[in-house]
């Protein structure tokens, strides 16, 4: 067994092939009561670091940060348990689409994000990890109409149109995470929400309205950068991402139309990290059966390059100490 190694050193074993004295482990949700506001936001994500001592940092900020400067209207509760609502989208008709253009990173709603991030990276200084989560520009489009339906309904309808502002928003992008950066982040957290789903896009779709947006953006982190990528929801796309090479890949393996940890890393020959259900083992498992869970899936998968954690964003509802328990499980 190797000695004790500190956080960086962990992530830094997986990554190279080694094996660590334990898993890395991590796990994020929101805090949407914090969330609208930068000071209180980085200090809720410093919070859980503190509470926790996960082995990185996924900073969750409020979805909405990546539509809301392109003029979709939220609705946001002081109860932190309701998640905001979009209700106004600047996007009806396919015309629509060519009002969206390159916004700047000055704007408001990423500057609070650049804020947040400049606080949490001086409360966790390097080499301590943290990730910035990055939607790729089809999710960011598809929240900018009401349903998935019409999305799709302008890209077979339009799909030019609907690609010049899949453009812009990667432009747009491509900047911001350039200064996320440089404000402290080491890397993106790259989700697809679910766009990155046979139940959404077929290949050719996922190849053209997808896939090409979403490397230059990617790439923009830099060579030396820490990112996760994440592939949202059902019979996802995982092996069409396997040229990203990211350091860690994520998804909800508790999806029985998704690859298995095993067949996941056998795709994309890279660390894995998942293993428990957001929306089932950390709901409705007591702390002790999480806990032997937790154990059963390190013990069962010791010869991969794994990392600990859910399949994506736990709900809030869930208690702290259902957290504690994955974190005793994985070890100190």
């Amino acid at each position: 067994m190797p000695e004790r190694m500190n956080h960086t050193d962990r992530l830094q074993a997986i990554l190279e092939g080694h094996r660590p004295d334990r898993p890395p482990v991590s796990m994020w949700r929101h805090f949407y009561s914090e969330e609208t506001e930068p000071v209180r936001f980085a200090e809720a994500m410093i919070g859980w670091q503190r509470r926790f001592d996960w082995d990185f940092l996924k900073i969750n900020p409020k979805a909405s940060y990546h539509y809301e400067p392109w003029g979709v209207g939220m609705t946001f509760s002081p109860d932190g348990s309701i998640k905001p609502k979009r209700t106004e989208f600047p996007i009806t008709r396919p015309e629509d689409w060519l009002r969206i253009q390159q916004l700047p990173v000055t704007h408001p709603e990423f500057d609070a994000q650049l804020r947040a991030i400049s606080l949490i990276r001086k409360a966790l200084p390097k080499p301590f990890r943290v990730v910035m989560t990055v939607f790729n520009p089809i999710s960011i489009a598809g929240d900018m109409v009401e349903s998935e339906k019409t999305l799709l309904d302008h890209l077979h309808r339009e799909p030019e149109t609907v690609e010049s502002a899949l453009a812009a928003i990667q432009r747009t992008f491509i900047d911001l995470v350039t200064e996320f950066r440089n404000a402290g982040a080491d890397g993106i957290f790259f989700a697809t929400t679910q766009w990155a789903s046979a139940d959404t896009l077929t290949i050719p779709e996922l190849k053209r309205f997808a896939l090409p947006y979403d490397k230059p953006l990617w790439d923009a982190a830099g060579p030396d950068a820490f990112n996760i990528l994440h592939i949202c929801g059902s019979n996802n796309y995982l092996r069409e991402y396997r040229d990203f090479r990211p350091a860690i890949v994520n998804w909800d393996t508790s999806d029985p139309t998704n690859p298995t940890l095993a067949d996941g890393y056998a795709a994309m020959v890279m660390p894995v990290m998942g293993g428990l259900g957001h929306e089932t083992d950390m709901v409705k498992d007591t702390a002790a059966i999480l806990a032997d869970k937790v154990r059963r899936l390190i013990d069962s998968h010791n010869r991969l390059p794994l990392a600990v954690g859910a399949g994506c964003a736990v709900p809030v509802t869930v208690p702290d100490l259902n957290y504690r328990a994955v974190r005793e499980a994985v070890g100190r």
